[in-house]
């Protein structure tokens, strides 16, 4: 039996109530006229404070490796190295080695790297000039989809930004992707079992790497509604929860109360 129009209302008012909803706004992905001039000095000169500092925090990763690496070049890329900077910006710098001369099996060393890089970035806040520091390792001629790639090592363009905008954001549909993988992370809450919520928040990851990968595949590139949708969810903390969520339920998976312990 259907329910009336006010019971819909009444369940719909409850689920609203419980349910702390992300706030979804897309701004900071304007143009500017020049390149941020705390980090630049001019459209070809990067600041040379923070082109040491950045030089140095890369040695420090590498001399902690348990394993040599062999000649690499420091790139800075993102936003921060092209006009579309905004507050919201991160330092990306990549580290672009040749994996066969570690090991012939290069997916190994790319899973170990990815697993370096992830753990120095979650344990470190290094800010520089108020924009935090990420690090990434890649493989030598691996495509990277930035139109701003700056070489530390040679200091020099490798791709030099340009300042007009070839595509328009489409805000309406980066809202509506974005607030529907929101709701979904919303939605994990109400879930009971912890295994349930491994296995979905597991599902949502790969659902939103997928979004981004498809839209940097397009032509609007990093423009794309999938990467933007992506960089928003980044933004307001969506992402951040859904890792939350996955741990802790990890943690609840693996766990034994003392009332299972057959005591």
């Amino acid at each position: 039996m259907k329910i009336t129009r006010s019971q819909l209302r009444k369940v719909i008012n409850e689920y609203l109530d419980s349910n702390t909803l992300t706030e979804v706004t897309v701004d900071g992905f304007d143009f500017h006229d020049s390149l941020e001039k705390k980090i630049w000095q001019d459209e070809s000169t990067i600041d040379p404070v923070v082109h040491e500092s950045l030089t140095n925090i890369i040695e420090s990763f590498v001399d902690s490796l348990p394993v040599e690496m062999p000649d690499y070049d420091i790139r800075l890329t993102g936003s921060i190295a092209n006009y579309n900077w905004s507050k919201y910006s991160d330092i990306d710098l990549h580290v672009q080695t040749d994996f066969k001369k570690i090991d012939d099996d290069i997916e190994l060393v790319r899973a170990y790297f990815n697993s370096v890089t992830a753990l120095w970035n979650l344990r470190h806040d290094i800010k520089i000039k108020g924009y935090e520091v990420e690090i990434y390792v890649e493989n030598v001629g691996e495509e990277h989809v930035s139109s701003g790639v700056y070489s530390l090592t040679s200091d020099n363009w490798i791709t030099q930004p340009v300042k007009e905008q070839e595509h328009e954001i489409d805000v309406k549909a980066v809202k509506k992707k974005a607030r529907n993988i929101s709701d979904q992370i919303e939605a994990l809450l109400k879930v009971q079992d912890p295994k349930e919520v491994l296995n979905l928040s597991e599902r949502i990851k790969e659902k939103i790497r997928r979004m981004r990968k498809s839209g940097l595949r397009t032509k609007k590139n990093q423009y794309s509604t999938g990467n933007i949708a992506f960089k928003v969810l980044r933004r307001n903390g969506s992402l951040e929860k859904l890792s939350t969520i996955k741990n802790d339920a990890y943690d609840a998976s693996m766990s034994i109360k003392e009332s299972d312990s057959g005591t």
